[in-house]
């Protein structure tokens, strides 16, 4: 999986979507295996990610490591691999936690998003993220230098859960 850096995108659409791969130079890219300028588009799959009121279907891109035959999906940082939920709701769910436990408005803005989807997210935060997330001292955001640092100490995305292996990265200013 490789996380492509990148600004929120509100909402969230297929066209912004193609606009950010569209926009990426593939040789720079780094396959989790360490080579670079190996990686080819292999295909596409289909992912859902919930809205305000509704999901819109995205097609991922995956590309394909030329060197060891892995392939990797290509996300941007603001999408939680596993999740249908983006990682700006899943902050705001969590700060509704550590200061109120009250999410109401969370999902008053967002109704697509329900009690069960907030006890899963609370429940993976609590389970995988908390202990790590006050070992470092920091404040769950969803900025850059966090998104960083969640990839330099534990190698995935702030609210991934599943241990595949996961690349950031930056794109070139």
């Amino acid at each position: 999986m490789i996380t492509i850096s990148t600004e929120y995108c509100n909402p969230i659409s297929q066209d912004s979507y193609e606009n950010l791969i569209n926009s990426l130079q593939f040789h720079q890219l780094t396959c989790t295996c360490g080579h670079s300028a190996c990686l080819t588009i292999h295909g596409y799959y289909d992912r859902n990610i919930k809205l305000k009121d509704h999901s819109v279907l995205l097609h991922i891109c995956r590309v394909k490591c030329n060197h060891c035959n892995t392939t990797h999906a290509l996300l941007p940082s603001f999408i939680v691999p596993y999740s249908q939920i983006s990682l700006p709701d899943q902050v705001d769910i969590i700060s509704c936690h550590e200061n109120s436990g009250n999410y109401s408005d969370v999902m008053e803005r967002t109704p697509s998003i329900d009690e069960n989807c907030i006890h899963s997210i609370v429940r993976r935060y609590i389970h995988h993220w908390l202990q790590r997330i006050l070992s470092f001292k920091l404040f769950v955001s969803t900025s850059h230098t966090f998104i960083q640092i969640c990839f330099l100490h534990y190698g995935r995305q702030f609210m991934q859960v599943k241990k595949t292996p996961n690349i950031l990265f930056l794109t070139p200013t």
